[in-house]
Order: structure tokens, then sequence, then C-alpha cells
């Protein structure tokens, strides 16, 4: 699997999630300026790639790519936390060992860390989901 098919199907994903409104979503690179401001809840998308490696060389070799997917969630700070922990719940429910049916792209346990205030107004809660794709 290539790295565009992956971005395609990660960010597809990411687009059939409702736990926000769409809107609500910073994808990586957004073709416009992405602005919060007067939002009460939004999202940051991240893919970071791991180590790919080569488990099978058979008929040829067959790579295997990891990475891990990082959805960073924001409210305004101290407004509460019921929010962004409903729409972390949400975001674990839909990417959590998903497996794409187009292809061997595969989600596994996710993990939250809540980073806290931020210094400019936002409560952060970061999600990241580990995947495998051949």
């Amino acid at each position: 699997m290539t790295f565009e098919q992956i971005r395609a199907i990660v960010i597809g994903r990411m687009q059939q999630w409702s736990g926000i409104p769409s809107a609500n979503v910073d994808y990586p690179n957004n073709v416009a300026p992405f602005d919060p401001a007067g939002m009460t809840i939004w999202a940051r998308l991240a893919d970071i790639p791991g180590l790919s490696s080569t488990p099978e060389v058979g008929n040829g070799p067959s790579v295997r790519r990891t990475g891990v997917l990082v959805i960073q969630l924001f409210v305004p700070s101290y407004k509460g936390t019921l929010a962004i922990t409903r729409a972390a719940d949400t975001l674990v429910q839909h990417f959590e060992f998903y497996s794409d049916p187009t292809g061997p792209f595969d989600c596994y346990a996710a993990s939250a860390a809540t980073i806290g205030d931020d210094g400019h107004g936002w409560y952060q809660v970061n999600v990241s989901i580990p995947y495998r794709a051949y």
C-alpha cells in the first residue's frame, strides 16, 4: 500500500466521523488556513508514518507500513471536559479496530492523553491510533 493510499483511507474515514461538525476538522496542509475562533470543539488530524518492513519475500517483497494517527481534540479552556471526553469516545469507537475493505489497512487499540490547557485558550486531548498497512 502506498502512502497516498493510506492518506486517502485515513482522510476518508475521518470525514465519516460524526462526533463533531466536519467543518471543525483541520486536515494536514489544508488548502485554506484553518481558524478555530468561535468553535466549541475542533480537531486536528496528523498521520505519523512509522517504520516499514518486508516480512515476506516469497513471490516478491511484501512491504508492511506502520504508523500512528494522532487526532488532537480542542475545546475552550475552563468550559469543562464533557464535550471533549464524549468526542474522544466516539472517535475511538469510529477508528479502533477498523479494517478498510478496499485494502489491507488495520487500526488497533486507541490511547488518549490529556494535554490540558495549551496557553492559547484551548484545552487539549490527543487520541492516538496505531495502524498497519500492506
